[in-house]
């Protein structure tokens, strides 16, 4: 029988020897994933938002420079990391739709989650990983708005659990969002991987803590000044080959 810890139950084969005389993978026991383009293509859906709103105020974006008010829109946003108000209160300000901030928000809050897409690839292998190892998201927003981005992307009956800033009180990288999660699994900080697009909310405050991590780079060069991670891939959603080699590599 597996020796329970806390929540989960190790599974027997993760003990067994191998033929080649090592034991069964030891690493991970146990997944953090952020949510926004990690395991959801966040950026996809935002685009696909604010060109349904661009069409909807033609008068307000004109079709010949809606590219470059996307860009502008987008520099707003910083990938998400931007406060929401501030977010919202520049677009209205730069953007006369006749809308409020916070009518804006709200738009935004309750229509994003359904312009996300799902990737079959990925909810099957997700499904199966989570059959052996423990797997939380640990991630900064409202926890309905991302427990419904999950949904929508097919994932969240892989990952239910989650430790979002709206009910831990923290943001990343304020290190407590991380301890809470890691207290809910019950291991050690060296036997998980923190997976994560954001170098200086998911990296660099898992690192410190003594977490594997592995970078969802999609494209972008890794800032020379901060500490590397320890994995890199481009992306998760449509290209869970990339990350299952990570988790075949690590052990």
């Amino acid at each position: 029988m597996g020796k329970k810890r806390g929540t989960y139950q190790d599974k027997a084969w993760m003990n067994k020897p191998r033929a080649f005389g090592n034991y069964g993978p030891t690493r991970p026991k146990a997944l953090f994933f952020d949510v926004d383009d990690t395991l959801v293509d966040r950026s996809g859906a935002f685009a696909r938002y604010f060109e349904a709103l661009m069409a909807r105020f033609p008068q307000v974006f004109p079709e010949h420079r809606r590219a470059e008010d996307f860009a502008t829109i987008q520099s707003f946003d910083e990938r998400g990391g931007r406060d929401r108000d501030a977010f919202c209160l520049d677009v209205t300000k730069t953007f006369p739709m006749g809308l409020s901030a916070s009518e804006l928000w709200t738009d935004f809050r309750m229509s994003l989650p359904r312009l996300v897409g799902s990737d079959p690839k990925l909810v099957e292998w997700l499904g199966a990983l989570a059959k052996r190892h423990p797997i939380v998201t640990v991630s900064n927003g409202f926890s309905g708005t991302q427990r419904m981005k999950l949904v929508y992307a097919g994932l969240y009956h892989s990952v239910p659990d989650g430790f979002f800033s709206s009910d831990v009180g923290v943001e990343k990288p304020d290190p407590r969002i991380f301890l809470a999660a890691l207290e809910h699994v019950r291991r050690e900080p060296a036997e998980v991987l923190h997976v994560g697009d954001d170098p200086e909310r998911d990296i660099v405050p898992a690192t410190k803590l003594g977490l594997a991590t592995c970078w969802v780079s999609h494209g972008r060069q890794w800032p020379a000044a901060l500490p590397p991670p320890t994995f890199t891939v481009e992306r998760i959603s449509s290209r869970v080959e990339d990350f299952a080699q990570v988790l075949s590599t690590w052990t």
